[in-house]
């Protein structure tokens, strides 16, 4: 220390007096690895060798007289370093430079990949609110803060560099690190399900993404379909081979999976109705119900065929009728049954319905249906509903109603499908229609 002391002092004084001379010049260069500097003496001298060497770091640390020193720097900031040399003749000379201590931070990050999304989570180290962080994903982004998330769109190697500093923008830590991105690319292995009534088959793919196509070969040699969910009828019973095929444009992936389906034969399919005898108005209903079946009616007087589960008809004569039924199934299923049915005039029903002007609409109906009638007289209405075997299962009272046109709203939601007579009585008065819900 003393000996420090003395050189300074020797230093100060020669300065002092100016013996500065051109035969000498002080200078020096420097290199540093963050905030560690190695100091490199480059002075020059025309006569004699420079024998005393001063640092000044700029940091109020101690001088050193080293002739390279090297110096560690507490804090990043700008410094300015002066070296005094003096040579073995007494010349003298000072040199100062200004630097620029960026390091001090020794920033890091860790990165967390998910393989399913390619997001990726950023975590910088240090973390402090008196630092700034600036991000390079390395696929033309940025980003900033102690933390990010970012998301890259394709499996990848990438180059990811962060930045940190100061708040006042003067000392920066640059690290940079490589970030392997593998996204899991969803497959399209493809498989499907069915779900089999009668003929009628209805298809299930999976996996199911809307941005893929979806193509079905029935196996029947009817066009192919399109569609997550798609369904077919078969017009024969048999084996078939259906296929699906996947497409996934985004990643060129296409799937192919083929299965057999099978469509039974039916062998046996009985059919029977029942009629609703209202006079000359007669209303057939076939059992079994179904809406994939088809039925045709011989109301063995010679007029045109019915169709349909329920057909009515108006027969122009009394007398004995040979009716049939003829139903034929998806699977090409015909049975046929035939019954006798006597037609009796019902006069006194159809006169009062004529008298009353009877009437329903809709009719056939399905959630309600309106009944118009006329009174002769002021009176007290029923309306009574029965069924096919003549079971009363609905009645309706009303207070008195004037003489003239009437109506009423006859819910029907009671009612299963199928045929009914529907009797409207009043005081001196009766008329009975047919009621057909679907």
């Amino acid at each position: 220390m003393k000996h420090l002391l003395r050189s300074i002092v020797l230093l100060t004084v020669l300065f002092s007096a100016g013996r500065l001379s051109a035969q000498c010049q002080a200078a020096f260069t420097y290199t540093n690895a963050g905030n560690n500097f190695t100091f490199t003496d480059a002075s020059t001298a025309s006569s004699g060798t420079v024998t005393t060497w001063l640092w000044n770091f700029g940091d109020l640390t101690a001088p050193s007289t080293v002739q390279n020193p090297q110096h560690t720097y507490a804090a990043c900031g700008q410094y300015i370093v002066t070296l005094n040399i003096i040579t073995s003749t007494f010349c003298t000379s000072s040199f100062s430079d200004t630097i620029l201590v960026n390091g001090g931070t020794n920033p890091s990050f860790t990165a967390n990949v998910d393989t399913v999304t390619g997001n990726v989570n950023f975590q910088a180290q240090p973390a402090s609110l008196a630092l700034t962080y600036n991000w390079t994903f390395g696929d033309s982004t940025t980003g900033t803060g102690v933390a990010v998330a970012h998301q890259y769109a394709s499996s990848g190697t990438y180059n990811v560099c962060l930045v940190v500093a100061d708040t006042a923008g003067i000392c920066s830590d640059t690290i940079c690190d490589t970030v392997v991105v593998n996204i899991a690319l969803p497959s399209c292995n493809a498989t499907f399900t069915n779900n089999p009534v009668l003929n009628v088959q209805t298809f299930t793919a999976t996996p199911a993404n809307f941005n893929w196509t979806y193509t079905w070969d029935y196996g029947d040699g009817s066009p192919t379909a399109n569609g997550i969910i798609t369904t077919h009828t078969y017009g024969t019973p048999g084996t078939y081979t259906v296929c699906l095929t996947i497409v996934d444009s985004s990643t060129s992936c296409t799937s192919t999976f083929c299965d057999t389906v099978i469509i039974p034969a039916q062998t046996s399919c009985p059919v029977t109705f029942t009629n609703l005898n209202l006079g000359l108005i007669q209303t057939f209903t076939a059992s079994p119900l179904s809406i994939f079946n088809t039925y045709s009616w011989d109301f063995g007087d010679g007029s045109p065929f019915g169709t349909g589960t329920v057909a009515t008809h108006t027969y122009a004569t009394p007398g004995t009728y040979t009716v049939c039924v003829t139903m034929t199934t998806p699977q090409n299923c015909t049975s046929t049954f035939c019954d006798t049915v006597q037609i009796q005039p019902n006069g006194i029903n159809d006169y009062a319905a004529k008298q009353m002007n009877l009437e329903l609409y809709p009719n056939p109906a399905q959630d309600y249906t309106v009944i118009g009638f006329d009174l002769t007289a002021p009176g007290t209405v029923s309306v009574l509903v029965y069924d096919v075997l003549g079971k009363q299962i609905l009645e309706v009272s009303r207070e008195r109603m004037n003489a003239g046109k009437q109506t009423l709203t006859l819910p029907l939601d009671k009612l299963s499908p199928g045929a009914y007579t529907l009797r409207v009585i009043t005081e001196g008065q009766t008329a009975t229609t047919q009621l057909v819900r679907f």
